[in-house]
């Protein structure tokens, strides 16, 4: 059969499954940041798992932080930095092909008494079923005073999780 030619009998699926595995992995791992990572999940992670979170308005965070231990201690800094804790409100999560899931979010944190609402987008790189690369890039040139929101989602399962044919928006 030609390699161009439509093969009818095995159509493709229009999600594929790692594209779903990948989603799952990220929304544990959302749950290990929502739960203050009350339940080791190290599995998720590859061994050389890195963590990237770029804000030079945060130079104690700013930076790499390598392997699961570097990840959770990156998210209890960021809990014990902010007067009231760390809160994150998840928005979307999309899949890009069989490798990448993009996490878009509102993350709320105070310093010297006034809280701070800030968007960010999470890049997750998927290998071989774990986690491998994640990248926090925080919108920090439109952080603006907290507003009072509903209830904020209690993990990304709640967060508009889209798949489609071309692994994109």
């Amino acid at each position: 059969m030609p390699s161009d030619a439509t093969d009818t009998e095995n159509p493709v699926t229009p999600f594929p499954s790692a594209q779903q595995a990948n989603l799952d992995l990220v929304m544990r791992a959302g749950t290990l940041i929502h739960t203050a990572f009350a339940n080791s999940d190290e599995e998720l992670f590859a061994h050389d798992f890195v963590f990237h979170f770029v804000n030079p308005q945060l130079a104690e965070l700013d930076g790499d932080h390598h392997g699961y231990d570097g990840f959770r201690s990156f998210f209890e800094r960021l809990h014990q930095e902010s007067d009231t804790g760390f809160h994150n409100e998840p928005h979307s999560l999309t899949p890009y092909g069989d490798e990448l899931v993009v996490a878009y979010a509102t993350n709320t944190v105070s310093f010297g008494g006034t809280a701070l609402d800030v968007d960010a987008i999470v890049v997750w790189r998927i290998v071989d079923g774990r986690i491998s690369e994640a990248w926090d890039i925080p919108a920090i040139n439109t952080v603006r005073p907290h507003q009072s929101r509903p209830a904020p989602h209690s993990d990304l399962r709640d967060a508009d999780v889209r798949l489609t044919e071309d692994g994109g928006p």
